[in-house]
């Protein structure tokens, strides 16, 4: 009889995306071969029932050691500081002066010394106190933070588009120095070429020369590369 791989929690790893419309995750072995992948679709939010949270994670599968969890958490609320603006005692003031207040969430910071800054975040705090307690050595990472951590090249300038379900980010990368991070919920692949033209337009990009690069963790929309294929000139799919 052979072993189960998934019984194997001391060697398997958890990669955990906690989202709006739900939870996927996928656990892979010590050889990074995933060997299960699964999603949950219940609305996250301040408001869930913790008891259904608490209950999909009473899988076998997911009785893994935290320090082999990665937690990503994905929002559109964040907010980008300059380390010479931040301060962790006015981060919460600051932050709620563009998100409004909320007291059933609890405000995350991560510092990114690549880019002079920290991504400031807030996450449901019963989520948050239910991972601290589940995983007590994983991290919650937000998709921003991971983005511009391993995803965007400081040294190339470009306009880096991340598709996300429902969403695009916006990152604007000039002589190593990034100028602009923004995220729009969308729903066609015009609303996305529009907000595209829409930066090249305010921060005057020369669509013949200035680049945009597609990057997404899931299959590319080829309908959306045509379609901005017809309005700038070098579009390339980064893997």
């Amino acid at each position: 009889m052979t072993d189960n791989p998934l019984q194997n929690s001391t060697d398997n790893n958890l990669e955990l995306n906690i989202y709006q419309e739900g939870i996927s995750y996928a656990v892979s072995d010590e050889n990074q071969q995933v060997i299960l992948r699964q999603e949950l679709n219940i609305p996250i939010g301040t408001d869930m029932d913790m008891h259904i949270f608490e209950h999909f994670f009473n899988q076998p599968e997911l009785q893994i050691l935290g320090e082999n969890v990665n937690i990503l958490y994905e929002s559109n609320q964040y907010q980008l500081i300059p380390n010479e603006l931040f301060a962790e005692n006015d981060m919460k003031q600051i932050f709620e002066l563009e998100h409004g207040e909320s007291e059933k969430e609890t405000l995350l910071f991560k510092i990114l010394p690549k880019w002079g800054a920290n991504l400031v975040f807030r996450v449901p705090t019963g989520i948050l106190n239910f991972f601290e307690q589940k995983y007590p050595d994983a991290e919650i990472e937000h998709t921003i933070c991971m983005l511009l951590k391993k995803r965007i090249v400081k040294s190339e300038s470009a306009l880096w588009l991340n598709l996300r379900k429902g969403m695009i980010d916006i990152v604007v990368v000039q002589n190593n120095e990034l100028l602009l991070l923004t995220t729009f919920q969308v729903k066609t692949a015009e609303d996305s070429c529009y907000f595209v033209l829409n930066i090249y337009d305010q921060l005057q990009l020369d669509v013949e020369s200035f680049s945009l690069n597609i990057i997404s963790n899931n299959a590319i929309n080829e309908e959306l590369v045509l379609l901005l294929k017809q309005y700038i000139k070098q579009v390339e799919v980064r893997k």
